[in-house]
This record gives C-alpha cells, sequence and structure tokens, in this order.
C-alpha cells in the first residue's frame, strides 16, 4: 500500500515526459551521429513502421504550425503542434539512447538545425 508521502517521492524520482509528445509508438527510429572534435550531434529520423528504414520527411507551413512527419511509402507517421515541440521530442528521444550509451547529453534549447534551417530556441516562441 502506498501512502501519500511514498507517491509524492515516486513522482519526484521519476523524470517527466513533455506533454506534447505523442503517443506511443510514433513508428519513427532515430539515429545519433556523435562528432567528437566539435560537440555536435547529428540526429536522423526513419519510418519504424513495419521495419521500414526509410527517410521521413517533415512537412509544415512554417515553425509555429503543425509539423506532420511523413514517410513516403507509409503516409502520416506523427504530428507535432510547432517546431519546438518536435525539436523537444527529438532531443528528448535522443537523449535517451545518448545515456544509455553513457554519452553527454543534449542540452535544453540547444542550437538545432532542422532540415536546411539553422534556428535558435528563443526565436520560435
Amino acid at each position: 500500500m502506498w501512502n501519500r508521502n511514498d507517491v509524492g517521492e515516486y513522482n519526484r524520482e521519476m523524470q517527466t515526459t513533455p506533454i506534447f509528445m505523442p503517443p506511443e509508438p510514433t513508428n519513427l527510429e532515430i539515429e545519433i551521429k556523435i562528432n567528437q572534435h566539435d560537440g555536435t550531434f547529428q540526429t536522423d529520423l526513419f519510418c519504424d513502421l513495419n521495419q521500414c528504414g526509410k527517410n521521413v520527411t517533415i512537412v509544415s507551413d512554417g515553425p509555429k504550425t503543425v509539423q506532420n512527419v511523413l514517410c513516403v511509402e507509409h503516409g502520416l507517421l506523427t504530428s507535432f503542434p510547432d517546431q519546438t515541440a518536435f525539436r523537444e521530442f527529438v532531443r528528448v528521444f535522443a537523449n535517451k539512447i545518448l545515456k544509455v550509451n553513457g554519452h553527454e547529453l543534449i542540452e535544453p534549447g540547444a542550437m538545432s538545425i532542422v532540415g536546411d534551417n539553422q534556428t535558435p530556441p528563443e526565436s520560435m516562441n
């Protein structure tokens, strides 16, 4: 039997998932390449539906609009409310892999390049 203090302690120790995260499974696979020379990371997303493995495309009308993740073979895989949510999803997902492998984690608010656009996080608010 749990008492109120046990539940509170449990909740403090558990990592919370941001509310914008899509429900599992997302049908996305992530690959992370680490550049040891400059401390950067490259993340690539692939369709994981039926182990497809094809690159996905992000379709939107801008950084503050819905970000649809599409596979050329399977269509819509998942969506995010905006580019900030999409970037945070990729960061959290990548950090799970990096942590398991003992690598440095990607900081919240880190500079990222989505497609061909390098955008500081504060410009997306």
